[in-house]
This record gives C-alpha cells, structure tokens and sequence, in this order.
C-alpha cells in the first residue's frame, strides 16, 4: 500500500510561474478556450494526470454527538518527482485554463466512483463522498452529464456523490442561479459550499444558495473555546445556519475542548479534523478503518 507523509507536504508556492509565464498550448480541442495558453504550472499539471503522478485521499466527517461516521470527503494528492508530496493548495488555486481545470475535475470525479464500486463490490455500506471542485467547473452545462456518465459507468449511484465548492463571490453567485444548479440536481448529486465563513463571499446571497450542506472555514475554530470572542461569532453562525435548514460541516476540529464545546449547543453538526482521523489512501480504509495495513 502507499504511504505518505501527510504531515510534511513540500511547498512549492514560488516554484511554477503563473499566468505571466505561459507555455505553449497543446493538443486539445475546445472552441470555448479562445486559444488560452496554459501556463507552465497547468501544462505540468497536464502532464502529470497523463503520468499518473495524481491520487486520492479520503478524509471522514463525523457526528459530534456521537462520533460515528456520516460523509467523506475525496481530496487530490500530486506526488512530484522532484518535489514530492504536494497539497491541493499548491496547484489547484492557479488552474485558471478551464480545460485543464475540467480534465482534474473528471480524474477525481473517476476516481471517487472506481473506490466506491470497489467497495459496494465488497458489499460494504456507503456513505456521500464530497469532492471539492471549482464553481466554474460544477456549473458547466456539461458537467452534470459528464459526471452521471462515469458514475453510471461504474455501476455508482450518482446521488453518493456531493460536489462542493469553496467559497468566493464567484461561487456565491453561479450557487445563487437554479438554472446553473438544474443539472446537478436532475442527476441527484448533492451541492455544497465549502470554506465558508471566512469573508470571501455576501453574507446577504447566503439565504439564496441552491446547496445542501455548509462547510465552516476550519479559521473559525482556531481559538474556539477558549476566545469568548470567537466562540459568540462562531455560535451566531452556527445558528444562522441551522435556521436556513442547512447541514453543517465544522472543519478544523483539533482538540476534545472544542467537539465538547460543538456538541452542547449543536449535536447535530458534522465535525472534521484531526481528532478524528488524518486523510487517508483507499476509500475502504476509511469505511472500514480494521481494513487498513
């Protein structure tokens, strides 16, 4: 099995130029890119996906009342050659070239539905996989159709599936627009907003989103419980939310102060972080953590 150090990831933040520094555009055909060069970084990334240099991890999010296990969420991984482990952060932010964002979009969502129908073969009990897309990408007309066609390739049902996004004005508006959300919900994917709470987006589109479930920003519960301040602005929140019917995802939950603190007001919420679990390699490991090697 393939073990990772999820602990130290190398940063490679200065390393790829960005949008100044283009490289050359290659072989795909998509009338809508208006011939947008890919930058160094996207062509690499390009390259990876074809070298099989990418996979997944899987992460659990669990009940704070009583820590068993409700959803999962499917997270990229890049295992450079040269610069060995990197985290989403580092290339997934700079993938302005839609084409290239899309093809990532496809190699996760494929990868997501091969795990899961490895684990029904196994006849084991499914739980809703997340996986955290660009708004751009998830709204496509196409995008829905895509995904229900690699889902339905792989014998999955497309309703194990919740695309999230992460929060920003853009995502806040393409959310807001049923039209752009139609497909995803004729296909019976779920939709999440993820990150939310640190600013990024109108806290007044917020009652218009078309999603199911909310992601709090794991900044949130950094000095939860112990900063009065931050505990009465991350209860009003949490509030906010439950009022609009939302289920909610607390993430950067660390410590048993703060799942204490979480589950006494709001049992019902979701929790993710550390104290639970690192993510890890195999969807069935974490399913069936007794699995793992």
């Amino acid at each position: 099995m393939l073990t990772l150090d999820y602990e130290k990831p190398v940063s490679l933040a200065t390393t790829f130029g960005t949008r100044t520094a283009c490289a050359e555009q290659t072989d795909w055909d998509d009338s809508h890119d208006d011939a947008m060069a890919l930058s160094e970084l996207e062509n690499r990334v390009r390259e990876g996906l074809r070298a099989g240099e990418f996979h997944l991890v899987f992460q659990g999010t669990y009940r704070a009342a009583s820590g068993a296990l409700a959803r999962l969420e499917a997270q990229v991984r890049w295992t450079h050659p040269d610069y060995g482990l990197l985290l989403p952060g580092i290339f997934m932010m700079p993938l302005e070239h839609p084409q290239v964002a899309l093809e990532m979009a496809l190699f996760v969502v494929d990868g997501v539905c091969r795990e899961l129908r490895d684990c029904l073969s196994s006849k084991m009990t499914l739980l809703p996989v997340a996986i955290t897309l660009p708004a751009q990408v998830a709204m496509l007309e196409s995008f829905a159709g895509d995904l229900t066609r690699i889902a339905r390739s792989y014998g999955v049902p497309a309703n194990l599936l919740e695309i999230e996004v992460s929060d920003s004005v853009d995502a806040a508006r393409l959310l807001s627009l049923r039209t752009l959300t139609a497909g995803l919900r004729s296909a019976g994917v779920g939709i999440s907003l993820g990150k939310w709470g640190n600013g990024t987006s109108s806290l007044a589109l917020l009652g218009a989103l078309d999603v199911d479930t909310v992601t709090i920003a794991p900044e949130l519960m950094a000095t939860v419980p112990r900063d009065p301040r931050a505990c009465v602005v991350t209860s009003a929140l949490l509030n906010l939310l439950h009022a609009l019917d939302v289920r909610v995802v607390v993430n950067g939950v660390e410590t048993k102060a703060q799942l204490q603190w979480l589950g006494a007001s709001w049992p019902e919420v979701l929790v993710q972080g550390f104290l639970f679990s690192r993510p890890k390699v195999g969807l069935a490991n974490v399913l069936a953590p007794g699995r793992e090697s």
